[in-house]
C-alpha cells in the first residue's frame, strides 16, 4: 500500500472514530486535517489532528488557550520538562520566541493500519493530559503558583 493510501485509510479511521465517539469537528480533507474541541474541568481544549503522508505519522496538538508572558517562559520551560519527565506518550512544548505552548501526541503508522481503539486512545489520552496540566501552566505563567509547587503536584500525577 502506497504512504498516501495508507494516511487516507488512516485519516478515514480518525474520521470514523470521531463519529462513533459522536464528537462534532471540522474536516479539510484535502490536507487530511480534523479540528475539533473538547471542554474540560476548567478551560475548553483545541485539538489539531493532521494525517502526514509524507512523515507517516498522525499528530494531534492542542495550544494552550493563554499567553505566557515572556518573565514567565523560564519557569514554564522547566515546568514542562517536570510534566514530560513521567508521560510515556505524548509531550508539552513551547516555542521560546513567543511562549506559545502546546501538547503534543505523535502517533506513526508506516505500513500498518491504525485502528479506531488506537485512534481514540491518543485523542482520551491527550484530554486527560491537556486537562491535568493546563489550568498548572496557566496558574504558574500568571504567577499564583510557584515552580516548587509544581513540582510537587507533577510529582503526584502518575505516583
Amino acid at each position: 500500500m502506497s504512504k498516501e493510501m495508507e494516511a487516507q485509510s488512516t485519516y478515514n479511521t480518525l474520521c470514523a472514530t470521531l463519529d462513533n465517539m459522536k464528537w462534532r469537528y471540522d474536516k479539510e480533507e484535502d490536507k487530511l486535517v480534523v479540528r475539533t474541541s473538547a471542554v474540560g474541568k476548567d478551560l475548553t481544549m483545541k485539538l489539531y489532528i493532521k494525517v502526514d503522508a509524507e512523515r507517516s505519522v498522525m499528530y494531534l496538538k492542542s495550544g494552550m488557550p493563554f499567553k505566557i508572558p515572556s518573565e514567565r517562559i523560564d519557569d514554564i520551560a522547566k515546568a514542562i520538562i517536570m510534566a514530560n519527565w513521567s508521560m510515556l506518550n505524548g509531550s508539552f512544548e513551547m516555542d521560546l520566541t513567543d511562549g506559545y505552548t502546546a501538547f503534543k501526541m505523535v502517533v506513526p503508522f508506516m505500513e500498518s493500519l491504525i485502528s479506531e481503539k488506537t485512534c481514540h486512545y491518543m485523542i482520551n489520552l491527550s484530554c486527560k493530559m491537556i486537562d491535568t496540566y493546563n489550568d498548572k501552566f496557566k496558574s504558574l505563567a500568571e504567577g499564583n503558583m510557584t515552580l516548587s509547587e509544581f513540582k510537587d503536584f507533577a510529582d503526584k500525577v502518575f505516583a
